[in-house]
């Protein structure tokens, strides 16, 4: 590939634009060549990604890719909705990848191929990576509307976690929905947002908790009677302890306030270190049940399995202790 694109793309991430070449001096026979060798992936009509940092994306990122190069073909326009929570670097889940939405001066929702375009008015702008986008509460908000509750959800616990948005910023763009626009989806979404969410397996299976009507508490600190730390555990729901088990889940560090040490980063290791947590855990008189990706499919079964565990709790409610304590 011409080494004045293989810069141009090296500068901006690995996107660039069909009218930034030309400003190189780049023919676009030159461009054509390289889109048919791999080396380049044309995403739009002149928006294009380098090849090899296409291919070692993730589909997640691939997305994110391709938002940000149809962004730089549209100079006044700004990423919005989920393509904003994309760039925002926010997690998605059941997001339509093949939509972009953006915000443009248009006067009323106008779809393109793939493009969503929404007015613009009265709205603050920021830039990440070189191109405009929405703040992160208006396109929690707007995802919610347009994606539904758990997209929504699952960006939104990861924003608060990470301090990017506030509640109170969340619920003054609620206010800006109308109700034909779609208020009410909006703000169930928004109210059923957690900071304490650490992953998108634990805010998924706290929507699945709250589907079944389950009394429950997120991120609990156990402790044996006298008062030693056992282990902090994703939820208990009713006298159970219910945690998510994603495939990263071996590769984690330990509680912080684990005291046998520093946690090792070898898989076996940790897998032997967190049987002896949930072994601990059940000595307390907590029973364990644990819920896997394919599991969220069947909240159904989850529900049956804790009510089956509820008959082996032994330890007097009340007596763990919460985030912090």
């Amino acid at each position: 590939m011409d080494t004045r694109l293989q810069a141009l793309a090296g500068h901006q991430n690995g996107t660039f634009t069909a009218a930034q070449a030309t400003a190189l001096g780049v023919p676009d026979h030159e461009l054509r060549r390289a889109v048919a060798g791999g080396e380049l992936v044309r995403v739009r009509r002149q928006a294009y990604v380098s090849g090899p940092v296409w291919a070692a994306a993730t589909p997640e990122e691939r997305y994110r890719l391709a938002a940000v190069a149809i962004a730089r073909t549209r100079a006044g326009d700004a990423l919005s909705h989920h393509a904003a929570l994309a760039v925002h670097g926010l997690p998605l889940w059941g997001a339509d990848t093949d939509r972009v939405d953006l915000v443009s001066e248009v006067r009323q929702v106008t779809h393109r191929r793939g493009l969503a375009l929404h007015p613009a008015r009265g709205l603050h702008l920021g830039e990440v990576d070189g191109v405009r986008v929405t703040s992160v509460a208006r396109a929690l908000v707007r995802t919610a509307v347009s994606m539904g509750r758990d997209c929504a959800v699952v960006a939104g616990d990861a924003a608060l976690h990470r301090n990017l948005v506030t509640v109170a910023e969340l619920i003054d763009e609620v206010a800006r929905v109308t109700p034909h626009e779609g208020r009410g989806r909006a703000l169930e979404a928004v109210l059923r947002m957690d900071a304490k969410a650490e992953s998108v397996g634990e805010s998924l299976t706290r929507l699945v908790l709250d589907d079944l009507g389950m009394g429950y508490e997120s991120q609990v600190v156990i402790r044996t009677q006298s008062g030693r730390f056992v282990g902090r555990v994703d939820f208990l729901v009713e006298g159970v302890v219910l945690e998510f088990d994603g495939r990263s889940k071996y590769q984690r560090a330990r509680d912080d306030d684990d005291s046998d040490g520093a946690g090792s980063a070898d898989p076996g290791q940790v897998v032997w270190l967190e049987k002896r947590r949930e072994d601990a855990i059940r000595r307390e008189g907590y029973p364990v049940e644990r819920v896997v990706w394919d599991d969220l499919a069947r909240p159904g079964l989850i529900g049956l399995r804790i009510k089956e565990a509820k008959r082996l709790v032994r330890r007097p409610r009340g007596e763990e202790q919460r985030p912090g304590a």
